[in-house]
């Protein structure tokens, strides 16, 4: 067994790319690197990793076995998120991390628990992970700014928003790849479409009444144009690894434009 597989390191890029794009962004929009930052990178990276953790102790238990490792992980994983998190609030006095923490632990239990059943490969457990993950944004820019106002909450929704796409963009695309399962991908392409419909009129809403600027829908283009591209030219083969890098770079660019959003 290797190191990473006995201490329950998650290996989904995807959700990794989830926790700290978003971080990156409150970062880069309060425009300010610090020590504080860094303790909350710390904080989150373990609350994350004691996810998988607390998946495999609550799948044991559901099966009437109590798994000590999974435990043991769970508990040691959470100290070491209090431990860095601890001082933000009680020396640094930021106390609007309790009612984020808070939020952040929910979700996660949710999350976990929909999993321990095998629920959370379904658009409403994928859903409330990337509500959890992208937490990181409003904290990150809280943590950075000091200040926690409207901003935080506009980065929160925009980073969900945009990390939903690829939920139904990739539910699509593996659907397509099967033919034998034809209703089910009908239904993903009318999710698909009807989300990224109502996506791109929100965008054009919110900049047309000076809610946010041009630099917003720039920062959704990308993932706007392969999704309608791929609802209209659906193909039964894809290339993962290609698919793969193309949403690092669709990451790149939201996080760029999403920063001049609100810096500009």
């Amino acid at each position: 067994m290797s190191k990473r597989t006995s201490l329950r390191i998650p290996r989904e890029h995807g959700a990794w790319a989830m926790l700290y794009v978003p971080l990156a962004v409150g970062a880069l929009v309060a425009w300010s690197l610090s020590v504080r930052l860094l303790l909350l990178a710390l904080s989150v990276t373990f609350v994350f990793t004691a996810r998988a953790s607390l998946v495999a102790l609550l799948r044991s238990r559901n099966r009437g076995r109590e798994d000590d490792q999974a435990r043991r992980l769970t508990i040691a994983y959470l100290a070491l998120a209090a431990l860095f998190g601890a001082p933000l609030v009680f020396f640094s006095s930021l106390y609007w991390l309790v009612p984020l923490a808070i939020a952040t632990a929910i979700l996660l239990i949710v999350n976990a628990s929909k999993a321990a059943r095998g629920e959370d490969r379904s658009v409403a457990g994928e859903m409330v992970a990337i509500a959890g993950l992208t937490l990181t944004a409003p904290a990150a820019y809280y943590v950075s700014r000091g200040v926690f106002d409207v901003t935080a909450i506009w980065l929160w929704m925009l980073c969900a928003l945009y990390f939903a796409s690829s939920v139904f963009y990739v539910k699509l695309r593996v659907t397509t790849l099967n033919p034998r399962k034809e209703e089910a991908r009908r239904q993903s392409w009318k999710r698909c479409a009807f989300y990224h419909t109502f996506l791109f009129a929100s965008l054009v809403v919110l900049a047309m009444t000076g809610s946010l600027n041009l630099f917003a829908l720039a920062a959704f283009s990308p993932v706007l144009i392969r999704s309608f591209w791929y609802l209209a030219n659906p193909v039964r083969q894809s290339n993962l690894q290609r698919v793969g890098w193309l949403e690092i770079i669709y990451s790149i660019v939201f996080l760029i434009f999403i920063t001049l959003t609100f810096r500009v």
